[in-house]
């Protein structure tokens, strides 16, 4: 019995010494980060951080990279999935990250939504439905939320039976902004349709403003409430 519990004291003992040391160890490696303006607050790395690229176009010198630099960090991206993909359209804003919508080649139909951090080129699939209704590309696989940093295509005969149509989304999504944000704004055919749901532009005097997307099979509507202050849309972004 002696001889039991001193072992057990022994584990014990060591079992403490561990856990202070990876605190401590924690601790210094999360003060050690050279964080900028965007590695906090609701755009920080966090979770998020897990599923970003390792760009070498990486830079934190605190200017934005160009287009051109943001098109071959999100080409670099997508070139690992098996799909042929490419990019579609994206929104530069003023404040926050940028927004890159990605199609495959081949059905011209949307695979992915994506952020780009304009001064790291660090990217980050978006939050809302690209991750809760997006049915081929989300996470799935062994790469999932604590993987490399991409998302694993799934292939399989799962997706969910569309209901409504591109014009039913759009009446919807319509409606949807005018009764919360006036008679002024609208929605029209523009944007994607994904494997899920829709994406669609909203407009004010004939001006993209904001985005918003469409349930394919109940109909719900998902408002992206995260972007900022949008100063420009390229719309077909192709090579």
């Amino acid at each position: 019995m002696r001889k039991e519990k001193m072992l057990w004291t022994t584990v014990l003992v060591v079992s403490i010494i561990f856990l202070v040391g990876y605190s401590i160890w924690g601790f210094t490696q999360f003060n050690s980060r050279n964080l900028n303006p965007y590695d906090t607050g609701y755009y920080g790395r966090g979770m998020m951080d897990r599923w970003s690229n390792n760009s070498s176009t990486q830079s934190d010198n605190g200017e934005k990279l160009s287009i051109d630099q943001i098109e071959t960090v999100v080409s670099d991206y997508i070139e690992g999935y098996s799909n042929k993909l490419e990019l579609s359209d994206m929104f530069v804003y003023k404040d926050t990250d940028y927004y890159v919508s990605v199609e495959e080649k081949d059905s011209g139909k949307g695979a992915m939504e994506l952020l780009v951090n304009p001064y790291t080129g660090e990217i980050y699939p978006e939050y809302g439905p690209n991750m809760m209704w997006n049915e081929k590309y989300r996470m799935h696989g062994g790469r999932g939320m604590m993987g490399h940093g991409r998302w694993n295509n799934f292939y399989g005969d799962g997706f969910s039976t569309k209901q409504i149509n591109n014009e039913q989304a759009v009446g919807i999504a319509d409606q949807y902004v005018k009764q919360n944000f006036g008679e002024k704004f609208s929605v029209n055919g523009e944007g994607h349709e994904f494997y899920g749901y829709y994406t669609l532009h909203i407009t004010q005097n004939n001006n993209t403003v904001g985005m918003l997307s469409v349930n394919y099979s109940t109909g719900d509507v998902w408002y992206h409430d995260w972007h900022g202050e949008l100063e420009q849309v390229i719309s077909d972004h192709k090579q």
